[in-house]
């Protein structure tokens, strides 16, 4: 989901706080990333 409707959905008036509860990185994901970015 788009991080600011999700901001917008829950009430959050500071982005940071919807980043901060909403949004967990792990290793395979940053690995996914930089594998999309051509970085391996």
């Amino acid at each position: 989901m788009n991080p600011k409707t999700l901001q917008y959905l829950m009430g959050h008036s500071d982005i940071t706080v919807t980043m901060n509860t909403y949004t967990h990185i792990k290793l395979e994901d940053a690995q996914e990333e930089l594998s999309r970015l051509g970085c391996e």
